[in-house]
């Protein structure tokens, strides 16, 4: 009986190292892709497009309220700006 004790515990450890060594493939895939996410391009792109939603609806058209309140605000700066330059 000893022998197939001892191929029960050897097909249980084999079972655990096939299973440690697919869990350390995944982490180290998922390291991978979280290394990607993480470049400056990657970052720059997701800032973009995060911006982009702001002014752009859910089929891509620009939302006016959002767009011209955002230029009155920027228009508002610019010309403070200017006008603080100018009494100097």
């Amino acid at each position: 009986m000893a022998p197939h004790s001892e191929h029960g515990y050897q097909a249980k450890i084999d079972s655990l190292v096939a299973d440690i060594t697919a869990a350390r493939a995944e982490l180290l895939a998922d390291v991978d892709d979280l290394k990607n996410q993480l470049t400056l391009p990657s970052l720059g792109k997701r800032g973009l497009t995060a911006a982009a939603g702001i002014f752009t609806d859910e089929f891509g058209g620009i939302k006016p309220k959002r767009a011209a309140v955002t230029a009155g605000v920027l228009a508002s700066v610019v010309g403070l700006k200017f006008m603080t330059r100018r009494h100097k």
